[in-house]
């Protein structure tokens, strides 16, 4: 099972132009030789960085190009008078994620649904757009890094969700044929239809973290689910009613009872 991550796994809110967090990531900056007078300016800097990064990228790989922020973070500091290492850059990076992260749990029994797909004998794979320099991390803390199979971010091969070439990455990685993969997601553009035209099967979590108007169910996906519903998927995967009791490790599937 290829999975996506923030909406399908964790439950996450940001807040990545907040005055506040800019404040903050100047003294961070300048504490490290950088020279800028106020967050105000280090933002404005920094979302022109990010635009000529987009484009430069676009230009080079195509519409679903995924850029990686870490050099970003690096030229910024050049911008600042400021000249750093590549682990100074990441670590700011992921700095300046977790203080703009208002909200960030995985959603009640993600945990343990991972768990049981692998006892099923089904591996959980993560392929998800997502910044290598915020999601390892944050799969670090929440102690969920050793239960995917393997790891497959966007910002390491700049390319992204629906781009085929992303979804083909990971099959590659995997040694796996598309016929023995479903992939789950909590987006239609991105997940269903960019895993779809990819040749997967397809399993959509409608959550909160969905699109805003996007529909409760969609016809390219083998099975629509409301909410982080992981019964329902395991109950698609088994062909049977079941759910899942204990927690942590002794989480099991079980049949329901009627």
């Amino acid at each position: 099972m290829f999975c996506d991550l923030y909406g399908t796994i964790f439950d996450i809110r940001t807040d990545e132009e907040s005055p506040v967090v800019w404040e903050e990531m100047c003294r961070y900056m300048n504490e490290r030789g950088a020279r800028f007078p106020n967050g105000h300016e280090l933002f404005e800097q920094y979302k022109e960085l990010m635009a000529q990064a987009q484009k430069v990228g676009e230009e080079a790989r195509g519409p679903f190009v995924e850029v990686d922020f870490v050099p970003v973070w690096s030229r910024l500091y050049g911008l600042g008078r400021a000249r750093v290492d590549e682990t100074t850059a990441y670590e700011t990076s992921t700095y300046f994620h977790q203080i703009s992260t208002i909200l960030l749990e995985p959603y009640p029994k993600a945990r343990e649904f991972l768990i049981v797909l692998r006892r099923k004998g089904i591996r959980p794979v993560l392929v998800s757009n997502a910044q290598a320099s915020y999601t390892r991390p944050d799969l670090y803390e929440h102690r969920l890094t050793g239960l995917f199979d393997r790891i497959f971010l966007s910002s390491d091969y700049g390319i992204k969700k629906p781009d085929k070439r992303f979804f083909d990455a990971a099959l590659e990685g995997c040694r796996t044929e598309r016929s023995h993969v479903v992939y789950l997601g909590n987006e239609i553009g991105c997940d269903v239809l960019g895993a779809t035209k990819a040749g997967l099967d397809a399993i959509y979590l409608h959550t909160p973290l969905s699109v805003p108007g996007d529909p409760a169910t969609h016809p390219a996906a083998v099975l629509s689910v409301e909410g982080p519903d992981y019964d329902a998927v395991l109950s698609w995967l088994c062909d049977e009613d079941v759910m899942m009791v204990g927690d942590g490790t002794d989480a099991r599937i079980v049949p329901r009872e009627e």
